[in-house]
């Protein structure tokens, strides 16, 4: 039976080894890559401005910053924001952030583009996911797109996902100097698969667990369409191939109605 993991997890979950891992785990060449596209896909002129939600440590925000766009860069975990902040007074960039949960937030200004990657969208159940693309979609303007970076479709995950009656499903990773066990069960009541994942960095060690919800792309689209947005595309890399079934990763491309 999966674990019950309370519905406000992410207000404590993004902190010590665990922010540590999630910035050594990207590295430049993927941020680039995934900058361009956006970018691209985004067509925004430099000065305008961009929401980067559930921002992390800012590897999306920093590079549009360099490029001229004015970034307001929202996540709710402290430990991100703060060491973002130092990053952007050492490097003077045009980053405004925000320490705050995206459900309560009042964002009081208008946006030409926004961004929610880093397979942070899934995070909430359905009624909280509904406030949350709202709050996206109130803050753009006409015409804006919205792109989100998604690892959880249940047509990507569902039918590779194996778990054994007895015991969960293990995957184990060294991460620098830091090793990762991860445990996965999938929740059929809630929708949602249960992570629990422990972290050992010297004789340090850390439990975190965390639920991910899963989606079907005709839900995101119907969400997605009751509060505005329309999806215009979704690829299954930053190439701009076409996503289809199976495919372990999705850009959703959504605009602005």
């Amino acid at each position: 039976m999966a674990k019950k993991v309370k519905d406000n997890w992410y207000e404590d979950f993004f902190q010590g080894i665990n922010c540590e891992v999630w910035e050594k785990a990207t590295n430049e060449t993927w941020t680039m890559q995934e900058v361009e596209f956006l970018e691209q896909e985004l067509n925004m002129k430099q000065g305008q401005n961009l929401l980067d939600v559930f921002c992390g440590f800012g590897r999306h925000a920093i590079e549009f910053a360099k490029r001229g766009f004015n970034v307001t860069a929202l996540d709710i975990s402290k430990t991100y924001i703060n060491a973002l902040s130092e990053k952007i007074k050492l490097n003077k960039l045009p980053i405004n952030t925000i320490q705050a949960d995206i459900l309560t937030v009042n964002l009081n200004q208008t946006f030409s583009g926004a961004i929610c990657m880093g397979d942070s969208f899934g995070y909430f159940g359905f009624d909280k996911m509904k406030v949350f693309i709202e709050k996206v979609s109130a803050s753009l303007e006409k015409g804006a797109k919205f792109i989100i970076n998604y690892t959880m479709l249940a047509e990507s995950i569902l039918p590779s996902f194996k778990e054994d009656v007895h015991q969960a499903m293990c995957d184990s990773y060294l991460i620098g100097d830091i090793t990762k066990n991860t445990y996965n069960t999938y929740d059929v009541d809630e929708g949602c698969i249960i992570i629990d994942i422990l972290y050992s960095k010297n004789n340090k060690r850390e439990d975190h667990i965390y639920k991910h919800y899963i989606y079907t792309l005709s839900e995101i689209k119907r969400l997605l369409k009751q509060c505005g947005l329309n999806i215009i595309a979704t690829y299954n890399a930053t190439s701009k191939t076409s996503f289809k079934f199976g495919d372990m990763v999705i850009y959703i491309v959504a605009e602005k109605m």
